[in-house]
């Protein structure tokens, strides 16, 4: 069932599309930033664990979590390596399908 906010980012999805490949680069990247943290929160909450647990073993800032999270902040690697260790993930590269836009 798509919602409004869904469908307010396919529009801008096509927008980007339309708007030639430097207005696609951007939205890959816009993109592709959003889905890093919504992923990192994700997996910290399957965990069963708050920011401030995560804080505690990671050794990164509960309010520097939230940022990241909400995607306020760009981390850096060793931060991201830092935050994702205590979840059992890592950082790597994954890389993309054809024509994907690094949608998740």
């Amino acid at each position: 069932m798509a919602t409004k906010f869904d469908d307010y980012i396919n529009e801008v999805e096509q927008k980007a599309k339309a708007g030639g490949p430097e207005a696609l680069a951007r939205w890959d990247a816009f993109n592709a930033h959003y889905a890093m943290a919504r992923e990192m929160r994700e997996l910290r909450k399957k965990r069963h664990l708050t920011q401030k647990q995560l804080a505690a073993a990671s050794g990164i800032n509960q309010g520097e979590i939230s940022r990241i999270e909400r995607g306020q902040t760009n981390p850096t690697a060793s931060t991201l390596a830092a935050l994702l260790a205590p979840l059992g993930a890592r950082v790597g590269v994954v890389a993309r399908m054809e024509g994907d836009l690094a949608r998740v």
